[in-house]
């Protein structure tokens, strides 16, 4: 099997030391950062050469081609893989670029009655290589699966629609991009006030009780009766972080989210407890 990576940042090298434990013949690799166009050994059985353009990549048969450049450049390198002989080839984008982007490349390799598949990289390249978990969407991922099975890649289906993948990401990234931050900000605040081991054994023996469904459900929905008085508290807290010298970055986010949901005013439209975290939020869309 050949595979092509255009783009040898983190997500081609460490993929391709992965791959080469399998049954890839070659690997194809342009970078304009790479100065050294050379052949070397991976493995046993593995050779990868670094090119000086992306259309020497294609000068063989490739059967994976993945574009893992920054954002800003995925629709100019999209432009010249159309042009080359692509055939045979299936087309994967783990690019960071929007879904508006990917769909209108995708478009326009319809005129070739090819496809690109959106993949999305959900876990730590340096820790898993080959087998990080990607999902997937698009017409031909289904072929995608099979024979990234075959070389080791953990790859899962999430629709034929090219976009879905990097909204999945996108969205997912909300909550673990803003956890990370968020937990800046509380420990950041606990260590100034002389309680950060306090404050890690209260927060963990909350978090540890209930799974993450439980988790959900009952904050999601405790908003419904409670968001208009944890607005205020939240208040409270900016000013105190204020008077510490501390930036409350996502605590101002949250007392403007609180706000929002009192807007929302979903305690008239929900007004009995049996409703589930889905109709919360689905009611608070329609505003």
């Amino acid at each position: 099997m050949n595979i092509a990576f255009i783009g040898y940042g983190e997500v081609g090298s460490e993929m391709s030391k992965g791959l080469s434990n399998y049954k890839v013949e070659h690997i194809s690799v342009y970078d304009p950062l790479v100065t050294n166009f050379k052949t070397e050994h991976l493995s046993g059985s593995t050779n990868i050469t670094f090119y000086a353009s992306i259309e020497q990549c294609f000068h063989m048969k490739v059967d994976i081609v993945f574009v893992a450049v920054p954002a800003n450049k995925t629709s100019e390198v999209w432009d010249v893989i159309y042009k080359t002989n692509i055939d045979q080839t299936i087309l994967v984008d783990l690019t960071t670029a929007s879904a508006e982007e990917k769909q209108l490349i995708n478009e326009k390799m319809n005129r070739k009655d090819k496809t690109i598949i959106d993949g999305a990289i959900l876990g730590a390249l340096k820790v898993y290589q080959n087998t990080v978990p990607i999902i997937a969407s698009g017409k031909e991922v289904a072929t995608f699966e099979k024979i990234a099975e075959q070389i080791g890649m953990n790859v899962t289906k999430l629709s034929e629609r090219v976009g879905d993948a990097t909204n999945f990401k996108f969205i997912r990234s909300i909550y673990t991009k803003g956890l990370t931050t968020l937990l800046y900000e509380v420990m950041e605040t606990a260590e100034k006030s002389g309680l950060e081991n306090e404050i890690f054994e209260s927060i963990s023996e909350t978090m540890n009780k209930d799974s993450f469904e439980e988790i959900l459900n009952r904050y999601i929905k405790s908003n419904v009766k409670h968001s208009k008085r944890r607005e205020v508290e939240m208040g409270h807290v900016i000013d105190f972080m204020d008077s510490n010298g501390i930036e409350p970055h996502m605590t101002k986010g949250t007392k403007a989210k609180l706000e929002k949901i009192t807007n929302a005013k979903l305690n008239e439209k929900l007004n009995n407890d049996d409703f589930s975290w889905k109709q919360v939020i689905k009611e608070y869309n329609k505003q």
